[in-house]
């Protein structure tokens, strides 16, 4: 056994004051690839069987398939240029171009083309008939060997079998070019290998045939069309040229050069005018400024013309000596001198030239003007005339030149009709195909189908692919704790203990259930879970920091009763003074557990029809005291509120060092909230990997809406083979490392 001194070693957990920080506020991890593979390991059986599954229906599915055989041909196409004209007449000509090979691969998928064959090779023969259509299914084999099952092919009536044929051929033949080369390759798949050789070898040879009549037919249909069409081409020549002719005659233009001359003086006299009328302008703008500046006052001695005149210079010069005279007489002998009065006359007489020549410029500007504009009114009128010519003309020759095209193309078309008709009368016999056969179809001797080593990869990877969307399906419905990573980091609670099952942690159970197997086998990891739950909540029994504690869970049947016992006889088996209180008002179950028949429980104590004494029950296997429930009711509910309980518990207190309650579910009923909150520890039980997680946060919620202190979660039915397995974030993945240090 484990004594009181060991109990008071161990590692502090919980003080039943302060929270937990170095527990609780650790963030969580996030593994990534990690985290798939263990979600991948916990559910690997769930994973093979899908996966073996799926494996087994497609292995069986592939060689359940009756063998399928494809036999291929190639042709190649040819072209054919010593044949004059073929490459124009014949539908399957013209062989380098790219349109023509995927034409003649249409012709190759052709309903005609098939025909040809079916009647070739006589497919609507019963036997053959029945071959050709026949598709055997996976079933066959076995649906056959039973007379009710066997298939029974319906009888097609002879009318239908052609087309029906046809339509089979069509939807089977194969036909694709070999890269961008002339050659085609052309297969057919069928069960029955020597038929499908016979038919594309026989679609190789047909269309070889084919091909060549279809250019032998398009020649003399070509030919034909020609001698038709030829006699009125001629007639059409005949009826051009004498239309030309007369128009003419009739529009006097035997020549051209006419036109061309009106066309030249027009253009001549266009240029005449627009200088005309620049000059015109010109004269106008010269008229205009010098009388504006008249207008404004001036004596015409700015004006420009007059300035560029060189007899109004003359005259200026003149005046300016006289001028320079009069002023030097004017000085030296005064206005009253004779010679001055002269002079002075003088400049007058100079100034009155000026002005006298200045209108005589400006009569000239007028003059220019009124000539300008005459011989721009002459001009204008000459290129009218001109212009007139000019349109009557192209009027003219536009229409001579649709009746000399229209003859050019009358005696070109009759000339090409004549080649081309002389050319394909020269081919004869001489016609041949455009295709050949490079290589005929031979028996194959593998099957092309079922492809077993393909059908087996695509088999794998879609099973990989199903087992691991069932896996993350069975994954993401999961939605128990399982894990200290589950209850730290999503409920945000310590950690206390994992209870295991006996099976799992026991490898020799013997006679044992599970509240003997803590007294039979003491030194097991069952026997350890139980002494990690009381270390967690109770650190040191000795210095009074949890004297009570309750264990509650959020639902019935999470195995409460069975961790209550388990605890309390760890703990009353190190050396403390401990009891159990069976304190779920609505369903004890401990009497029962235990096997024991009191005459007084805890009903009777707090209704004081009993004393304590009497109520106290020794365990027969453990140093543990009982206070047994006899049976259930609301007045052992209300004892929880009118004092009596917290006398009750006063009393535990003073006769024991440890007192731990069995109490109700916390989501059911309120009892066994109201015992937790008189306990100084409170223990949530979660069953692993059942409970749902949506309970234990609302019992969570309940606890702290009164005031409870919970201490932790402790995990219970956990089964610890699967949870090594599994990869799960716990202490008890490496038991396999450590299973040494425990007994059985």
């Amino acid at each position: 056994m484990i004594g009181a001194a060991t109990m008071a070693s161990l590692p502090a957990r919980y003080d039943g004051i302060h929270a937990m920080p170095a527990i609780q506020d650790r963030p969580a991890i996030h593994g990534g690839m990690m985290d798939l593979i263990k979600t991948y390991r916990r559910h690997l059986v769930l994973f093979l069987a899908v996966a073996g599954g799926i494996m087994l229906l497609v292995a069986a599915y592939t060689w359940a398939q009756t063998p399928r055989y494809t036999a291929t041909a190639t042709l190649v196409i040819a072209p054919r240029p010593a044949e004059i004209g073929s490459d124009r007449t014949s539908a399957l000509s013209d062989p380098a171009a790219d349109s023509s090979v995927d034409t003649q691969v249409e012709l190759l998928r052709s309903r005609t083309l098939a025909g040809l064959v079916v009647d070739r090779l006589g497919l609507t023969e019963d036997a053959r008939f029945d071959d050709l259509m026949r598709t055997p299914s996976v079933l066959a084999p076995i649906l056959d060997r039973v007379p009710m099952l066997a298939a029974t092919p319906k009888p097609v009536p002879m009318a239908a079998r052609r087309d029906a044929a046809i339509e089979r051929l069509v939807q089977g033949i194969d036909v694709h070019r070999t890269a961008q080369t002339f050659a085609l390759s052309l297969s057919f798949e069928h069960h029955d290998r020597q038929l499908a050789t016979a038919i594309v070898n026989s679609y190789a040879q047909s269309f070889v045939g084919q091909s060549g009549s279809v250019k032998r037919e398009g020649s003399e249909a070509a030919a034909a069309l020609l001698r038709s069409r030829l006699d009125g081409a001629r007639r059409e020549v005949e009826a051009a040229d004498s239309a030309l002719g007369r128009y003419k005659v009739a529009n006097n233009l035997m020549s051209v050069q006419g036109g061309t001359i009106a066309e030249q003086q027009l253009s001549s006299l266009d240029g005449q005018v627009a200088l005309a009328r620049a000059g015109e302008a010109e004269a106008t703008a010269r008229l205009q400024t010098a009388r504006q500046q008249l207008a404004r006052g001036s004596q015409g001695d700015d004006l420009g013309e007059a300035l560029g005149s060189p007899v109004i210079q003359q005259l200026r010069s003149q005046r300016a000596v006289v001028s320079a005279q009069v002023a030097d007489l004017d000085g030296k002998y005064g206005a009253k001198y004779p010679p001055l009065a002269a002079a002075q006359r003088q400049v007058a007489d100079i100034d009155s030239q000026i002005q006298g020549e200045i209108k005589r410029t400006i009569s000239n500007l007028e003059a220019q003007r009124e000539v300008a504009s005459r011989r721009t009114g002459s001009l204008a009128g000459s290129a009218g005339g001109a212009r007139a010519q000019v349109v009557n003309n192209n009027v003219a020759s536009i229409a001579l030149g649709g009746l000399q095209l229209r003859s050019d193309t009358a005696h070109q078309s009759y000339a090409q009709l004549l080649t081309r008709l002389n050319e394909i009368g020269t081919q004869g016999a001489t016609t041949q195909s455009d295709a050949r056969v490079a290589s005929f179809a031979a028996v194959p001797t593998r099957p092309s189908a079922p492809n077993r080593p393909i059908n087996l990869l695509v088999g794998a990877l879609l099973a990989t692919a199903i087992g691991l969307g069932v896996v993350f399906l069975r994954q993401g419905t999961d939605h128990g704790i399982s894990t200290l990573e589950d209850v730290e980091g999503r409920l945000q609670l310590p950690y206390l203990a994992g209870l295991p099952t006996l099976g799992s942690a026991v490898r020799h159970i013997g006679g044992s259930d599970p509240i003997s197997a803590l007294v039979d086998h003491s030194g097991s990891a069952y026997a350890e879970g139980y002494r990690n739950l009381a270390a967690s909540v109770l650190q040191s029994a000795a210095s009074g920091s949890v004297r009570t504690i309750a264990l509650t869970s959020a639902l019935p049947n999470e195995g409460k009763t069975t961790a209550s016992i388990g605890l309390a006889r760890i703990v009353a088996m190190s050396g403390v003074r401990t009891v159990l209180v069976d304190a779920d008002m609505r369903r004890p179950s401990i009497a029962n557990a235990l096997g024991l028949r009191p005459a007084v429980g805890l009903q009777q104590v707090l209704e004081g029809a009993a004393t304590l004494d009497e109520a106290l029950v020794p365990d027969v296997d453990s140093p543990l005291t009982i206070l047994p429930m006899l049976r259930a009711g609301l007045s052992g509910s209300a004892a929880l509120g009118n004092g009596s309980f917290d006398t009750l518990i006063e009393d535990l207190k003073a006769r024991f060092d440890v007192v731990i309650f069995d109490a109700s579910p916390v989501l059911p009923v309120v009892d066994g909230r109201l015992v937790a909150k008189k306990s100084d520890a409170t223990v949530l039980l979660v069953r692993w990997r059942k409970t749902p997680d949506a309970a234990v946060e609302m019992a969570i919620h309940l606890l702290q809406t009164l005031g409870v202190k919970v201490s932790g979660v402790a995990l219970s039915r956990v089964d610890l083979h699967a949870l090594a397995r599994s990869g799960y974030g716990d202490p008890a993945r490496f038991m396999g490392s450590y299973s040494t240090y425990y007994a059985n």
